[in-house]
């Protein structure tokens, strides 16, 4: 065995369950609005890990853009993560995947390859359209390869796209319908590829060998007589194999909850892994949807986590979430209006998502500060204190803040229509810096009062009283991330 083999076997062992996420990805004609949406949730190796917001300026080579790097990878422009351009082009990365012995026996990973770290910049840098976004990327796994597996959203407009990697050099991606939606929990979720006449047919893209080389190497796998690249490059885990049940627990049971979500779909028979990789709603997605799927703990279940204290599945939304992010492609002409993320830092489910236009040209006060020690101005701590809080106490806490939020979140959403309608009359863009400054105070505000609050509600109900200083809420947030880890992958 040569020694790149070697390391892609190992590599294939080793990927950090850190950077776990969950995905949900929303075509236009299943949206409520006629609509593109897609988001994420960012789960990291440290619930202190902060995130920064930054505007990327243009250059005479680079668009315009903006992302949400982390704090110790924004010096190298590292970890963007979720971003938007002023091409109108986005894109959230990565879903961490893992490819199979068999396929990185004969492609390993290379060690100096692509990986999450530094994938977005050349790609938001660039792009014009959700296509050329993903040549682009696409181009860079086939030549340089990728040093571990990863699943991107791409998308403009008029199309979303779904890019998975399945060895150093071979990758696939797939238009998601426009009537159908799409989530992943780390794990690869395209199957059947469209290949006509040797060519990919209208809706998907791939390394030009990515089925020749399978075929070549007696490791392609089909299913109902189609080229199947789950079954031909991912690892797959289930109840029959024997080996390794983490992806049942950790996985599979993410995918099986979103489905019945929005489709009703049944959950019994969730352990063998298979997924439709599109379905249709029962009913159009709403932005709170979204929301509500990625703020899902499996409320309602026996698995809660958070109150029943099982830890048998994996939930949704959990503590080690740095930010969820949900982009929504609004088709509006008005470029300065054309994408919005809105983004929940820390835990989504006990967070507030809040609007960020890319026609912004100012950071709002404490979004691009903040390190791994508790502070009393980064927007990062101040809503991290708050979830270390509602862990402590989740059945008397976790129902005040989501009613307190839920609330705001109702009237920025009001706030938000009166300012675009502004916009578009005006075009000062003053009025999109001044909106997102003062819905993000009005957020901050209230998360410091619910904050107070529970502070006195725990030295109510505990012995031993604390001062809730920044050591202590370095030490809980410790704590909390201790009690619900939730390894695995």
């Amino acid at each position: 065995m040569n020694k790149k083999t070697l390391i892609g076997i190992l590599l294939t062992l080793l990927v950090p369950a850190s950077f776990a996420c969950t995905t949900i990805v929303v075509g236009k004609d299943a949206s409520t609005t006629g609509q593109i949406m897609f988001g994420r949730n960012s789960d990291t190796k440290s619930p202190a890990r902060v995130k920064h917001l930054k505007i990327y300026p243009a250059t005479a080579s680079s668009a315009r853009f903006i992302a949400l790097p982390y704090y110790d990878t924004e010096s190298r422009d590292g970890m963007l993560q979720v971003a938007m351009n002023q091409h109108g082009v986005a894109i959230s990365a990565t879903e961490t995947i893992t490819s199979n012995k068999t396929a990185l026996q004969f492609d390993p990973f290379v060690e100096s390859g692509l990986g999450e770290f530094d994938l977005v910049k050349p790609i938001i840098s660039h792009a014009k359209t959700a296509p050329e976004a993903v040549d682009i990327l696409g181009g860079i796994i086939t030549s340089r390869g990728v040093s571990e597996g990863f699943g991107v959203v791409l998308a403009d407009a008029n199309e979303a796209w779904y890019l998975e990697t399945g060895s150093g050099h071979h990758w696939v991606a797939v238009k998601i319908p426009d009537d159908a939606y799409f989530v992943s929990s780390n794990q690869g979720r395209i199957q059947q590829i469209g290949l006509q006449d040797g060519k990919f047919e209208s809706g998907f893209k791939g390394s030009p060998d990515v089925i020749s080389f399978a075929v070549e190497h007696k490791f392609a796998q089909y299913s109902d007589h189609q080229f199947d690249f789950r079954k031909t490059y991912q690892r797959i885990i289930n109840r029959q194999t024997g080996n390794l049940e983490n992806d049942i627990s950790y996985n599979y049971y993410r995918i099986a909850t979103l489905q019945n979500l929005y489709s009703q779909r049944s959950m019994s028979g969730f352990e063998s892994g298979e997924f439709p990789t599109f379905l249709k709603p029962t009913h159009k997605l709403s932005l709170q949807d979204v929301e509500s799927g990625l703020e899902n703990y499996f409320q309602g279940t026996t698995y809660n986590p958070y109150l029943t204290e099982s830890t048998v599945y994996r939930a949704i939304s959990v503590f080690r979430s740095s930010n969820s992010h949900i982009t929504v492609m609004t088709n509006n002409p008005e470029s300065s209006l054309a994408v919005v993320e809105y983004i929940a830092l820390g835990m989504p489910s006990s967070s507030i998502y809040i609007p960020f236009y890319v026609g912004m040209t100012s950071v709002p006060d404490g979004y691009a500060i903040g390190n791994d020690k508790a502070d009393d101005h980064s927007a990062f701590w101040r809503f991290r204190k708050l979830q270390t809080l509602v862990l402590l106490d989740f059945a008397h806490n976790q129902p005040i803040v989501r009613a307190a939020f839920d609330n705001l979140q109702q009237k920025i959403n009001v706030q938000q229509v009166a300012m675009e309608q502004k916009y578009i009359k005006t075009h000062n863009t003053q009025l999109i810096d001044q909106f997102t400054a003062k819905v993000a105070k009005e957020a901050l505000e209230l998360n410091d009062s619910l904050r107070s609050q529970l502070e006195t509600h725990y030295n109510q109900t505990h012995s031993v009283q604390l001062k809730f200083n920044n050591a202590d809420y370095d030490k809980l947030t410790s704590e909390m991330y201790q009690k619900y880890p939730f390894k695995g992958f």
